[in-house]
């Protein structure tokens, strides 16, 4: 049976056997367990007929199987996708049919609602946006997860997952091969799928195992399938918690666990800031480093930060996209108190490169950037970031703002022109624009959606066209607040003159 390896699982092997990388509840993961039972998997997954560079769609629960499957798809050398199951389904479906995969590892609820019309009915009904997966019988299916009457024919990962007494021939190593696609924002319009190699994903990895890697032992909360691969490779111990716990519940998990690490966009760490503001407590001593993985993070987020952070916690801002996911890092608690025009990232990742363009476009080049755009044949040697900066004096870049009229919420990069198209569509609107504005009590960005219509249009008929059915949209693009009102142009062209749509939001 042969399987291969990959610079990835080459970090795995090199730690020690015994330690734990993964604690689900009462669950424990060790390294051993997890290369064993990988093999064990992908091994097994052979034998019902997956093959080197067979397509396959993750629609699993965090977890345990989550890690086990995407270090067997890596030793048989296979292309994965990630596409989030909450992003409404005619979205989802349109990603899913540009991808087009052959396997599925499908959470078995998710496959029960496939199953049963009312029980998905009251499901969608309460839930409004949720778990999702078209029923395509050109897919086979992989089931996750925890034991359900289900009736459609699969393939349990439990069975694979149990030892076929067949000998396992030691991993071969193998060269950087396309593996992990991961979608970005994206409509009806054509999907934008970042892929990525084994080589580039190992670089990123590597960079940031070595800002969370301490001679003391180090334990990470997380719910993000990313930083539970990060931390397992950088042999940091990883704890899952629930994204929809409350701020309460989070902080207790924090004290109980001895969490050390936290790593996300500022607007999560909002929701513990004000709840100890509330409170009148501060974050548990045990975090010795918060990471924020967005840009930009202000500085007034940064010192409502620190006033409830122990003093000797770290802090570490890092700019980086689908495409690149370390460019720079910096210090919060120096940028905290940077005086300058415009944000400062930081320098340069280790081996990235950067260039200003003429009209002060930042490009990059490095060992992480991607591979391609899973619908284009290349990509260019320097990725045009489509954001405006440049290097001071120092080295350090600074942020001016966004080319393409970006809007980042959370961790999420929603560019506005391809929602506007499906918007568009529904029926009375004549013209529509999303635009951004950053909240400081938030320390996100607020979505505002202008509409021009010919009928009467209700802000809650519109909300719904969006959250569901065929004008459904990303999750992360719903507009948090509707406006009706004729949307100013201006030029020969007639291009949206959005200044005096942001003077209007600052009345």
């Amino acid at each position: 049976m042969k399987l291969y390896s990959n610079e990835i699982i080459e970090l795995l092997q090199q730690l020690d056997a015994n330690h734990v990388l993964l604690e689900n509840g009462k669950e424990k993961f060790t390294v051993s367990m997890l290369l064993q039972e990988s093999q064990i998997l992908a091994a097994n997954l052979r034998e019902e007929g997956m093959k080197e560079k067979d397509r396959i769609v993750i629609a699993s629960a965090m977890g345990t199987e989550f890690v086990q499957i995407m270090f067997a798809t890596m030793m048989l050398k296979c292309e994965v996708a990630i596409i989030d199951p909450e992003m409404g389904r005619e979205n989802y479906k349109h990603k899913l049919e540009q991808f087009n995969p052959q396997w599925v590892f499908l959470d078995s609820r998710i496959a029960l609602l496939q199953e049963h019309p009312i029980l998905r009915l009251i499901y969608f009904y309460w839930k409004k946006v949720g778990l999702y997966f078209p029923r395509n019988k050109n897919i086979k299916k992989i089931l996750t997860g925890p034991r359900l009457p289900i009736f459609q024919t699969y393939i349990s990962i439990k069975k694979l997952l149990q030892s076929s007494g067949k000998e396992i021939i030691t991993l071969n190593k193998t060269k950087a091969l396309p593996y992990l696609v991961t979608y970005t924002s994206g409509t009806l319009s054509e999907p934008k799928g970042v892929l990525h190699t084994t080589e580039s994903l190992h670089e990123s990895i590597q960079l940031i195992a070595a800002l969370i890697r301490s001679e003391q032992k180090q334990i990470m909360a997380t719910h993000l399938p990313h930083f539970m691969l990060i931390a397992a490779c950088a042999g940091v111990a990883t704890k899952l918690w629930g994204n929809t716990w409350s701020p309460k519940k989070r902080l207790t998990f924090i004290e109980e666990e001895k969490i050390s690490i936290l790593f996300a966009p500022p607007s999560e760490y909002l929701e513990l800031i004000n709840y100890c503001e509330k409170n009148n407590r501060k974050l548990p001593n045990s975090l010795t480093h918060v990471l924020l993985g967005s840009a930009p993070v202000h500085q007034v987020f940064l010192k409502r930060l620190i006033r409830f952070l122990p003093a000797e916690t770290r802090i570490t801002c890092l700019y980086g996209m689908t495409e690149n996911l370390v460019v720079t890092s910096i210090d919060g608690r120096k940028k905290a108190t940077m005086s300058c025009s415009g944000d400062p990232l930081g320098y340069a990742a280790k081996g990235l490169q950067i260039q200003i363009a003429e009209d002060d476009e930042i490009l990059l080049n490095s060992n992480q950037l991607f591979y391609r755009y899973w619908h284009l044949e290349k990509r260019s040697e320097w990725h045009p970031t489509g954001d405006l900066g440049y290097v001071d004096e120092t080295g350090n870049l600074i942020l001016m703002g966004r080319k393409k009229d970006m809007i980042i919420r959370r961790s999420f990069n929603l560019y506005p022109a391809l929602y506007i198209p499906t918007i568009k569509e529904i029926e009375g609107i004549t013209d529509a624009v999303l635009v951004g504005k950053y909240d400081e009590t938030k320390a996100d960005e607020e979505v505002h959606l202008f509409i021009e219509s010919e009928i009467y249009l209700s802000k809650k008929y519109i909300r719904k066209q969006l959250e569901s059915g065929p004008f459904s949209i990303d999750k992360e693009a719903w507009p948090d607040f509707i406006h009706f009102k004729k949307i100013p142009r201006k030029g020969r062209q007639q291009k949206i003159d959005r200044m005096v749509l942001m003077d209007y939001l600052d009345e």
